[in-house]
């Protein structure tokens, strides 16, 4: 570490800056030209390689290679880009699942096949890259090995939810009517799927629950864990009133149509539970019970109307989050037409960050008051997905707006361990102090964000990222 930091300082390298720490102006944008346009299929309303038309709860997603996916939910398909944080404005997508080519946009194209969709939501990829897609319409949801390295990388390659890549009944053909007609391997409407080591999670929209799995590696598999219905696999009850009946009121043990989920380092399981306008954690999802542990944007877990307690704290119609390194909980506040960022979730229910307002908390209105058919990069209009790459940008589905941003390090630039706002070397004695004893760093660094001092992206400072920090000082080429 000394002669790390020995050949810095003899380099005497001058500082080098990309973003501003809290700044929550877009850096780029895909789907559109520009930052001023809000059209769907831009320009011309036709499907194309560089637009998206986006509508219920579209998502995006970055995988560990860095590539780009964004759920195109009208178009009935998913486009993606190979670099999620270097793609410039209006850059053409690079692949298409769901469609032939980039001209097509009609649901099920060809018929219901392992190459179709029909209104795709959600979008994963997993540690080895391996795309997932919840194919709402279609109640299921398919896995994609590898594009970047499969023969067939546009064909699916397994299906939870149906018997096979032909079927797209909902609930194997129990439909919605009635509560008792989901089964343990069923699927009706899915919103979103996640994936982290052996566990896959789908939030089974059209059913009020969110079901866990044991990592599949055949078709309509069989969850093991039911979140929402009491334990009962058969039901599908709104705001399941403990008997299986749909109930007039929230609780910490039921859901109303959840979307947005994720797991936290520690296996803390976040929900978007949208239709009763909150944000439900269960804190051992998977070795304690199914009874919600602390609830966001509502004072009780009994209460579920929209921005309850005011802009500050309440939400409307929450329907994605997302969690970066540092363990802010981020969530897309769709018909608050923002984005709000809980820096320390496991202690305060209250927001710190917004994005789409210019950083107030009392206003939500589309594209910070500029309207519906304006907009610009600060703007938000129905925002539905957020993800978090490694380089800690973050991405945001601005759906009415028909577009997906980045936004450069919002929180912080990695490297940055004196958080000055710039990179250099003065940097690197914080950084070795980080790593040989996060305490003393805490202690003297305590408005900085330690996990800037990762580099690799792989949740650890150590010696790993000693090459990404020499980058970082030295800039781009």
């Amino acid at each position: 570490m000394r002669r790390l930091i020995a050949i810095l300082a003899i380099l005497n390298l001058s500082s080098f800056s990309i973003a501003a720490p809290l700044d929550t102006t877009g850096d780029a944008v895909v789907g559109q030209p520009g930052f001023s346009t809000n059209d769907f299929n831009h320009p011309d309303g036709n499907a194309s390689s560089s637009n998206l038309s986006l509508s219920n709860a579209a998502g995006l997603a970055v995988g560990p290679n860095g590539r780009l996916y964004v759920a195109d939910s009208d178009n009935n398909r998913v486009l993606s880009w190979a670099s999620a944080a270097a793609f410039s404005n209006g850059a053409a997508a690079d692949m298409v699942f769901g469609q032939p080519d980039f001209l097509s946009g009609d649901p099920n194209h060809g018929g219901v096949s392992a190459g179709s969709l029909n209104l795709p939501q959600g979008v994963w990829v997993d540690d080895a890259n391996n795309l997932w897609v919840t194919d709402a319409f279609n109640s299921r949801v398919l896995k994609f090995n590898n594009p970047a390295s499969d023969a067939t990388p546009t064909l699916a390659d397994l299906v939870v939810g149906q018997p096979d890549f032909v079927s797209a009944d909902q609930n194997h053909g129990n439909g919605e009517h009635g509560t008792h007609v989901a089964l343990a391997d069923s699927l009706q409407f899915p919103g979103r799927v996640f994936v982290r080591g052996g566990d896959l999670w789908i939030a089974d929209s059209g059913n009020s629950r969110v079901l866990h799995y044991p990592l599949p590696t055949a078709n309509e598999p069989t969850a093991d864990r039911v979140f929402g219905q009491y334990g009962d696999f058969t039901c599908r009850a709104k705001n399941n009133d403990g008997f299986g009946n749909n109930g007039s009121s929230a609780s910490a043990d039921n859901l109303y149509n959840p979307i947005g989920m994720v797991v936290d380092s520690a296996g803390r399981l976040y929900l978007a539970d949208y239709l009763n306008n909150r944000i439900v954690r269960f804190d051992n999802p998977l070795t304690s019970d199914t009874t919600a542990d602390a609830v966001y944007g509502q004072p009780n877990f009994t209460s579920s109307t929209p921005n309850n307690g005011g802009l500050a704290v309440g939400l409307q119609i929450p329907i994605d989050l997302a969690m970066d390194a540092a363990g802010r909980l981020i969530a897309a506040d769709a018909s608050n037409n923002r984005v709000v960022v809980y820096n320390s979730p496991l202690t305060s229910g209250a927001p710190n960050v917004v994005f789409g307002q210019l950083g107030s908390f009392l206003t939500n209105s589309p594209n910070h008051g500029l309207g519906t058919a304006a907009t610009d990069a600060n703007g938000l209009f129905g925002p539905t997905g957020v993800a978090v790459d490694r380089r800690h940008n973050v991405y945001i589905s601005d759906t009415n707006n028909m577009r997906a941003l980045r936004y450069d390090a919002p929180f912080g630039l990695p490297g940055d361990m004196n958080c000055d706002g710039l990179i250099n070397v003065g940097d690197v004695e914080p950084w070795v102090l980080a790593v040989l004893n996060p305490s003393g760093y805490a202690a003297s660094f305590p408005a900085c964000d330690m996990t800037l001092g990762d580099l690799n992206g792989d949740g650890r400072i150590d010696g790993a990222d000693v090459r990404g920090l020499v980058s970082a000082i030295l800039g781009p080429p």
